[in-house]
């Protein structure tokens, strides 16, 4: 018997406690309850966890008694690899946390159908809001099914449109700048810079960033040292090679996002280029890859835990303010990133 069963009826079965006895993510479980297609062994086991510990959602008699649903939905698009699973881990155990239950689905950036995807949700699930994260935070055709369908949502990370919504993000320029410049003061001066999807604002906001901290100190942008990428590992692969195939000197490069700057390692090291002796490498984002490889990336730091929950609090606020009040909620938060520097920069 586990101690929270041993410590009586008054304590709560949460999703968590129901991951840790079926041996599952609590992602998994969430897909479970949500009637989302999973494998039949997995299902089972965590139904059986749920009727082992008696396990209740409380958004269900809750919503029963109230205009609210404890519903919150999560669209969700896999270009962001693994910071968008992170992040998506970080919500869901804050909606855990809160009593929510979390609705996830997925939708793809440029898909033109989705009126009907906005249109199928809403017919499916009664939402008290949703959370869109990037790229989708940007994706118009989508924000505007959301309003036109009455759907509340609070956005992560946004660079167009700021006014629309209430959201979280970092300064997304002020911490490419201030990366440029670590580069800088460690005595790199032919920098490459890989873009990400320039359809997306974050993109930009970081290639402008990267550019002005060049231009402060004297430092001239070498075109043939700016790749595209699209924030993909791929994309980083093809993007590290058209920098170092250009046939200029280059001794550092500043990728937008962890999973294309450990592409560009992996390029590196099967070009037999020494990371950092050779060729110093930055990332943006802090997620898990940052670590897994070697050297270990010096990045720019998102709090993605803290980026998670707040999103979180200030969708509920929004919920709030419009069900009790009748206002349209306009909440900018951004919150404070860090560098953090390791091996792939400077010798270990």
């Amino acid at each position: 018997m586990s101690k929270k069963q041993r410590a009586g009826k008054s304590t709560r079965v949460t999703m968590k406690d129901v991951a840790e006895r079926a041996g599952v993510s609590l992602m998994t479980v969430s897909r479970v309850l949500n009637k989302d297609r999973v494998a039949a062994a997995t299902y089972d086991k965590v139904m059986a966890a749920v009727e082992a510990l008696n396990y209740r959602l409380d958004a269900s008699a809750r919503s029963l008694s109230g205009a609210q649903s404890y519903l919150i939905g999560f669209f969700y698009d896999n270009s962001l690899g693994s910071y968008i699973s992170q992040y998506l881990i970080g919500v869901l155990k804050r909606c855990n946390e809160l009593g929510y239950h979390l609705v996830i689905e997925p939708c793809s950036y440029g898909d033109n159908d989705v009126d009907a995807v906005v249109g199928e949700l809403t017919k499916r699930y009664k939402l008290d809001g949703m959370i869109i994260p990037p790229p989708l935070c940007e994706y118009v055709p989508l924000l505007d099914a959301l309003d036109k369908a009455g759907v509340r949502y609070v956005r992560v990370g946004p660079g167009l449109e700021l006014e629309r919504s209430s959201y979280v993000s970092i300064d997304d320029y002020r911490a490419t700048f201030e990366m440029t410049e670590h580069l800088i003061a460690q005595g790199h001066s032919s920098i490459g810079f890989i873009k990400g999807d320039t359809h997306q604002g974050i993109a930009v906001s970081r290639y402008k960033g990267f550019q002005d901290a060049m231009s402060k100190h004297g430092l001239v942008v070498d075109e043939a040292l700016v790749a595209e990428g699209d924030f993909s590992f791929n994309s980083g692969m093809k993007a590290c090679a058209k920098i170092l195939d250009a046939g200029k000197p280059v001794t550092a490069i500043f990728a937008s996002n962890d999973d294309m700057a450990s592409a560009v390692i992996a390029t590196a090291h099967r070009r037999s280029l020494w990371v950092p002796e050779d060729l110093a490498v930055a990332g943006f984002d802090d997620t898990n890859i940052a670590t897994s490889i070697f050297p270990q990336l010096t990045t720019v730091r998102q709090p993605i835990e803290e980026l998670s929950s707040q999103s979180v609090n200030l969708l509920i606020e929004v919920v709030k303010a419009d069900s009790l009040l009748g206002i349209k909620l306009q909440k900018h938060e951004v919150l404070a990133h860090s560098l953090v520097q390791r091996g792939s920069t400077a010798p270990e």
